[in-house]
């Protein structure tokens, strides 16, 4: 179980460190405005549709792409 523990926050700290933290605030921005139109799982997905199609975009691009498409 400690070995899982360990390679999770392996992930996460890689995870941090390739996209930084600003981005994550902006991130965190754009989901919470996501939520205010309820609107999440449809803009996720057509984030992660975005990525699995282009994998050099960033997850805040991707965010940023579907956010518009869906007119918030």
């Amino acid at each position: 179980m400690q070995i899982l523990i360990n390679k999770m926050d392996k992930l996460k700290k890689d995870f941090l460190d390739k996209v930084g933290g600003n981005e994550i605030n902006e991130i965190a921005q754009i989901l919470d405005k996501v939520d205010k139109f309820g609107l999440n799982v449809e803009v996720v997905y057509h984030a992660l549709r975005t990525i699995k199609e282009n994998k050099c975009i960033t997850p805040l691009l991707a965010l940023q792409i579907a956010a518009e498409d869906w007119d918030i």
